[in-house]
């Protein structure tokens, strides 16, 4: 492999890491557990295969490694350290130094820090483990050069065993998770990370707008059907006779060059005509029975246009039941004044459209 080639490896799969970095900020922003897990495990597979690391690259990781800590800040079943005793936020102090040159404000890095101090032992104490809340302020005093001040405050609050310390409420876990999102935000703004973001989404926006022309075309040319015209326009039953015989464009049922005059006794092959005929005359024969109530007399009304609910639920039914269970799919779903071959022309248009 050439090294141009090799330039453009790296280059591609910088961006793949920073679109998985993204996602792993956007997941835990939003306390989508189930969507961390999944995008922080792409992002670990991925950067561990990575031999030599930009400085960056090194300082996202980081990022990640710190908050895969605090979204199990509060599950003490979980450890990162190779001692049992090291909760996922007394990780996440060491993991938060490391980190000191990712934070251009001090006085936040120190406020994240002093959280993390507290909250390190106020967890254990609001899940009833005292032993662990003074292993902890042991291991923080030991390991994390914690303040003197802030230690005697904590050394009291677990002698009282008061989760409801006016320290422990002030410094709470929620403004701990708002201090770290607003350091992602300064991070990401400073950083975005975001070239394939931007690119999909506009290859997502031009799909869309294709799609919504295509419907607009398709709209139009029903609107401008000579079907649509001439339900609105007559109840001549000749007329929709007319009609029928003309929406068949792709089979030529006739020639177009005549060479001569038509003859009535030429029409004595054209077996089709008397059948169309006879089955208008059965419509007629039992409309005549029918009582003149203005419910039962036949109306002509113009082309009803598909809303989006409709074509929501026809997706949702055939997803359901699958293509021709058009019946089924009429029963269990709102169609107003729709019949089973109306949504299987739907249907029909629909997938040409690509809807």
């Amino acid at each position: 492999m050439c090294e141009r080639e090799e330039e453009e490896e790296r280059v591609a799969r910088s961006w793949m890491m920073d679109f998985c970095f993204r996602s792993v900020c956007s997941s835990y922003t939003r306390s989508h557990r189930e969507r961390f897990n999944h995008n922080i495990r792409l992002y670990e597979a991925m950067v561990d295969d990575e031999c030599d690391l930009q400085e960056d690259q090194q300082m996202k990781r980081t990022i990640c490694c710190f908050l895969s800590r605090i979204m199990d800040g509060k599950n003490l079943e979980v450890h990162y350290d190779p001692s049992d005793r090291v909760t996922p936020l007394m990780s996440a102090v060491k993991v938060w130094e490391f980190l000191s040159e990712a934070v251009d404000d001090p006085a936040l890095y120190e406020n994240v820090r002093h959280l993390l101090f507290i909250q390190s032992v106020c967890v254990c104490l609001e899940k009833g483990n005292a032993k662990l809340a003074e292993d902890a302020l042991q291991w923080l005093e030991k390991e994390a050069a914690l303040p003197e001040k802030l230690q005697r405050k904590l050394s009291t609050v677990v002698t009282k065993k008061d989760i409801y310390d006016q320290l422990l409420v002030s410094f709470s876990y929620s403004r701990l998770l708002d201090r770290i999102n607003t350091f992602l935000d300064r991070f990401l703004e400073k950083h975005p990370s975001d070239f394939l973001q931007k690119s999909a989404s506009k290859v997502v926006q031009a799909r869309l707008e294709r799609a919504e022309r295509a419907e607009a075309e398709q709209d139009y040319l029903e609107s401008k059907s000579p079907s649509r015209t001439a339900e609105v326009s007559t109840n001549n039953e000749a007329n929709r006779v007319s009609e029928e015989l003309s929406l068949r464009p792709k089979k030529k049922l006739f020639s177009t060059k005549t060479l001569q005059p038509w003859k009535p006794e030429t029409a004595k092959k054209q077996l089709q005509l008397p059948r169309r005929t006879s089955i208008l005359k059965v419509s007629r024969r039992s409309s005549k029975g029918l009582p003149k109530t203005g419910a039962d007399i036949p109306k002509y009304k113009s082309k009803k246009k598909w809303t989006w609910e409709e074509d929501m639920n026809l997706k949702s039914g055939v997803r359901r039941y699958g293509e021709g269970k058009w019946t089924k799919i009429l029963e269990e779903f709102q169609f107003e004044g729709r019949t089973s071959v109306m949504l299987k022309d739907r249907w029909r248009t629909m997938k040409k459209l690509g809807i």
